[in-house]
């Protein structure tokens, strides 16, 4: 077949996947807007807008006349002008913290303002590290309200280890726009702090703040009250008979709480290739539905046994996300697996990649900068690895499902081939966020992973159940060996030669080069071989 031919086949290929999964057509057209809009001046919003309203008229009455089915060309163009003016109008909103909002801090001066925390406070070395609302601003000797997020740091001490999600302060600080550039890969610092809608950040030492009020759970929202709900399971936790150690990796692992994991954990895990068992999402809200779902192996393939089935791993799923502390990265994952639940309810065989595009869509038009977040990309491009390249790895070695010892090879074979295709769709990512590569990640993802659903269910029965109780005693004894195990495999697979290769110089244009040779390759690949006639 000649070159012609490929280019054909490969273009007939993109049309046919296209057809299958129609909202990959407009998460791509609006994620083309979102990356454009990020860089149009600010001024342009209504002749966007107008020309997005001329489009609409245009589609409308060109579907009219032509009544085409195929996606309409102007649709396209009308979905990256949304796309564009999503990014705008959020960009309005994010950078509130510069002059929009009624305030405009002057840098290096002092200001005294009112915040309002709106996330529950990190430590660091020496300060808690938080993002606030500001809410009011001292003026002369009137108070004027404002609005904008900044990113406060307060002097590690008795007073604010006590502080909490929804608290209230006043804060006497020195507010200063975030450095451009942090790192020998000239990270933009302030461009990221202004993707998650903060313009500013001060240190407050602790003469600087005084809390004004306590939290009210009437006042929390359901935000505050998954908060307030994170903490008491990591204080759960907390009181159990286990390690230091081991409390950071059961609070990491189910809750998403890092805060106690000491930096030689979290190099072990990385060097190992499992550091996604301690950072929350797909992996751990699907386990959570999978756990959910052995509890109706019973129920048959009717509808309304479907139905029965979903309603429950959805309402699991949540919960699991509430626990966490609605982190960004479950929030994703949970509405990535509540469609993936409704379609198979409503479908014997639903389209995984429609409905990731459809996740995909939803979370963009709520927070348009989700598309340059690191955890946003790797949740899906992990998944889509996993769809592009699972089965043809499988299809590599084929083994007969006879027999308990071909069965167990090919449970084996299925967990390498997972694994493999993850880190195939996440390399493009990683080498440029991170510029660095485990090698041995297939031994720890082997030997941990399969066994992840079991350390995950173990961890809910310790938090879930009383720790002076016979079964949770128990479950507490379990979880020590599992962890026990857990450590020891990820402290032998980092000790090996070449555990961590770091220093790889990845700028974008080569990541988005890899990127296309992936896909190319995943073309060539997922092609099965050709029956010649005789």
């Amino acid at each position: 077949m000649g070159k012609e031919g490929r280019t054909y086949n490969l273009m007939g290929a993109v049309a046919a996947l296209m057809d299958r999964a129609p909202m990959l057509r407009v998460v791509l057209a609006i994620g083309a807007g979102i990356v454009v809009g990020e860089g149009v001046p600010r001024g342009w919003e209504l002749p966007l807008c107008a020309g997005a309203v001329v489009l609409f008229v245009l589609m409308a009455l060109s579907t009219r006349w032509r009544r085409k089915k195929a996606f309409h060309p102007l649709l396209w163009l009308f979905l990256a002008l949304f796309g564009m003016l999503l990014a705008m109008v959020y960009r309005t909103d994010a950078s509130s913290g510069l002059p929009s909002g009624g305030w405009c801090a002057d840098e290096g001066r002092p200001a005294t303002f009112v915040v309002r925390l709106s996330d529950t406070p990190r430590q660091t070395p020496k300060t808690y590290k938080v993002k606030a609302r500001v809410v009011s601003v001292a003026d002369s000797d009137t108070w004027q309200p404002a609005k904008c997020d900044i990113m406060l740091y307060v002097q590690k001490d008795s007073a604010s280890a006590a502080l909490g999600y929804g608290d209230c302060l006043v804060v006497r600080a020195y507010p200063h726009l975030p450095d451009r550039s942090i790192g020998s890969d000239q990270f933009d610092y302030r461009r990221y702090l202004l993707r998650h809608g903060i313009g500013w950040q001060c240190y407050a030492p602790s003469w600087g703040w005084e809390k004004l009020e306590s939290r009210s759970d009437g006042h929390l929202g359901l935000v505050g009250w998954s908060k307030r709900l994170q903490q008491s399971m990591v204080r759960r936790i907390q009181s159990c008979s286990l390690t230091m150690q081991q409390q950071g990796i059961a609070e990491a692992l189910l809750l998403g709480w890092r805060d106690d994991l000491d930096e030689t954990t979290l190099e072990q895990f990385r060097s190992a290739g499992v550091m996604h068992l301690l950072c929350v999402s797909g992996l751990h809200v699907g386990i959570v539905a999978w756990l959910a779902g052995l509890l109706f192996l019973f129920l048959g393939k009717r509808l309304w046994q479907r139905i029965v089935k979903g309603v429950v791993q959805i309402a699991v799923i949540w919960f699991f996300v509430m626990l966490t502390g609605m982190a960004p990265s479950t929030l994703r994952a949970g509405v990535m697996f509540s469609l993936l639940t409704v379609g198979g309810m409503l479908q014997r065989q639903p389209s995984t990649l429609n409905n990731l595009c459809t996740s995909a869509v939803i979370l963009l038009m709520a927070n348009p900068y989700l598309l340059f977040d690191v955890g946003f990309q790797l949740s899906y491009s992990a998944v889509l690895g996993i769809i592009a390249w699972n089965e043809p790895l499988q299809r590599l070695l084929p083994i007969a499902r006879q027999g308990v010892l071909r069965r167990l090879l090919v449970a084996v074979w299925g967990l390498i081939c997972l694994s493999t295709a993850a880190q195939v769709g996440v390399m493009p990512v990683m080498l440029y966020h991170f510029h660095q590569f485990a090698p041995w990640f297939l031994i720890a993802n082997l030997l941990i992973v399969p066994f992840a659903g079991l350390l995950l269910a173990t961890v809910l029965c310790v938090v879930l159940l009383s720790p002076t109780s016979v079964l949770g005693l128990w479950a507490t004894g379990l979880l020590r060996l599992e962890l026990e195990a857990t450590d020891a495999v990820t402290r032998w697979v980092s000790s090996l030669p070449c555990a961590m290769l770091e220093g790889f110089y990845f700028d974008l244009p080569m990541a988005l080069l890899l990127t296309a040779v992936l896909l190319v390759v995943t073309f060539f690949v997922r092609r099965r071989p050709r029956q010649h006639g005789g």
